[in-house]
């Protein structure tokens, strides 16, 4: 008998927290972290994104990566900090993919979140490869309305799943049948890093839909 899908995304308080997830097909009613892409454990690891966020900062970049399944839709004209809040926002929804699609924790978390991010993202990723569940296909993501004040920032982003692709040991699943039928709208809440241009997620809450 199926079990009910379950799936959430929510960063709150001064340390960030990120729940991402579905529960697949199977006998138990206990909860469970959401699935991601089983792979095999010699997977190559994460490189550090700080070329390609810091080399040049105010400026937005195209971050887009059809290797690893990600696609930003709409990416805006900006300058200055919110260039910079846009690049890092975007580098971070690619370090949160990579994990589900890899169960991998990378290690440029360590330079875009705090330690509790960084320890969430573990304990899905380890949750998801017991659970043998494989994420994969493509996840779009628009980022917009970024607005900066001083050392803080805040932004939304609309996570969109309609060709993520979802599995595990008993067969495939729809977006819907996973819990990732509908577009989701998230507002970031960012701060100043310490090195020219970085920006570190603070807290994310999902406003509802997009």
């Amino acid at each position: 008998m199926a079990k009910q899908v379950r799936s959430e995304r929510v960063l709150s308080g001064l340390a960030a927290v990120v729940v991402v997830g579905a529960m697949l097909a199977g006998c138990s009613s206990a909860a469970k972290e959401p699935v991601g892409l089983n792979t095999s454990p010699k997977a190559t690891a994460t490189p550090t994104p700080t070329a390609t966020t810091t080399a040049k900062t105010g400026v937005v970049k195209e971050l887009s990566d059809p290797a690893l399944g990600i696609v930003f839709e709409a990416v805006p004209a900006l300058q200055g900090d919110a260039a910079d809040v846009y690049n890092w926002m975007a580098t971070f929804e690619k370090e949160y993919w990579r994990m589900m699609t890899t169960n991998q924790v990378g290690s440029a978390f360590s330079i875009m979140a705090s330690a509790e991010v960084q320890a969430k993202m573990q304990r899905i990723a380890t949750a998801n490869a017991n659970d043998q569940g494989k994420i994969g296909g493509v996840f779009h993501a628009t980022i917009t309305d970024i607005s900066v004040e001083g050392d803080s920032a805040r932004a939304t982003k609309c996570d969109d799943y309609q060709n993520v692709t979802f599995a595990d040991v008993k067969g495939t699943y729809t977006p819907e049948a996973a819990g990732f039928g509908e577009n989701r709208l998230l507002e970031s809440t960012l701060v100043r890093g310490p090195a020219a241009g970085q920006w570190i997620i603070q807290s994310e809450k999902k406003l509802g839909t997009c």
